[in-house]
């Protein structure tokens, strides 16, 4: 499947500035929020973008929506130019922008939706079929007349949502979009991601969090940003194969004397008995494993079960972010 974003060393400098720094005459503080990021995703994926508060996940977002310029490198979106075609990649693009100061707070659901709408050059019936279906889709058709002031956290969060489907864009950015829901709203938002947007309308969606488990989750492929760089990239086998070379595994076998652990050099992670049988860890290579399987057999111990531990993501984030 052919990527529908492409950026190449992408890079962005912030000067902050002070009215002491202004009245001083003196050189502003520079501040590398991106350097040289480089990163594709395909149309019909949730390409996760991991990474701490101040990693600059946000500024990417913006520059990916033509709110700010990068200082260098260069970007593809849908075949147009992230630079000189801004105004064609606006249109196929919906940023799921959750901040409050978004929308107008007197205004009811609908009404904010018809304005947006309109911004998209929707007019009439279409408009009205538009806004109509999207109310549905993300479950707001009961609160549609009323005030976004008086909105909980998780409906602006939908409502938001709908607006940046207004233009059935091609593309999804979401920057935080679990922000606030609670764990019911939190999975519905999940599933109409999912089912909806990424397999039935094939919607290619850059999911911007830092929650862990929510990335795991979601998305098929993961880019880790710190400090403004690309630390590490792909999907959660080939990140955990970056953290170690080796792999967990756990095995439960019959009841055996300590001495036959020792007579063969196994030193486990973690070991525990239990009524005739004995659970233990070790950390080893998967081309070592069916050589000790024999060797236990071998010594008469009977094999319960084998099986690779599971490396969640969060161990694999922590690791690479210690190593950067």
């Amino acid at each position: 499947m052919p990527d529908i974003i492409e950026l190449h060393n992408i890079s962005k400098t912030f000067l902050e500035r002070s009215w002491r720094s202004v009245l001083s005459g003196k050189v502003p503080k520079r501040t590398e929020a991106l350097k040289d990021i480089s990163l594709s995703v395909m149309k019909g994926e949730i390409f996760g973008l991991l990474g701490p508060n101040g990693a600059g996940k946000t500024t990417l977002m913006k520059i990916l929506a033509t709110l700010i310029l990068p200082d260098g490198g260069t970007g593809n979106i849908s075949g147009y130019d992230l630079i000189r075609q801004s105004r064609q990649i606006r249109r196929i693009i919906g940023l799921v922008n959750t901040s409050d100061r978004s929308f107008y707070w007197r205004l009811t659901g609908r009404q904010n939706l018809d304005f947006f709408a309109a911004l998209h050059n929707l007019t009439g019936k279409e408009k009205g079929n538009r806004v109509k279906t999207l109310l549905e889709l993300v479950g707001l058709e009961e609160k549609a007349e009323t005030q976004f002031m008086k909105y909980s956290s998780g409906q602006k969060q939908r409502l938001a949502l709908a607006r940046a489907l207004l233009s059935d864009p091609d593309i999804l950015l979401m920057d935080e979009p679990m922000q606030n829901l609670d764990p019911i709203a939190s999975s519905a938002f999940i599933r109409m991601t999912v089912d909806v947007l990424k397999e039935e309308e094939g919607k290619a969606i850059l999911w911007c969090t830092h929650n862990l488990r929510e990335a795991e989750e979601i998305c098929s492929r993961i880019a880790i940003i710190h400090q403004g760089s690309v630390i590490a990239s792909g999907d959660l086998t080939h990140m955990c194969s970056l953290i170690n070379a080796e792999s967990f595994y756990e095995f439960t076998i019959d009841y055996c004397p300590e001495a036959t652990f020792k007579k063969m050099g196994i030193e486990p992670l973690r070991m525990l008995r239990h009524n005739g049988s004995i659970d233990f860890e070790l950390r080893m290579g998967s081309n070592d494993v069916p050589s000790l399987v024999r060797d236990l057999v071998e010594s008469g111990v009977n094999i319960r079960s084998c099986r690779a531990k599971t490396i969640n993501l969060d161990e694999v984030f922590e690791k690479i972010i210690r190593r950067a």
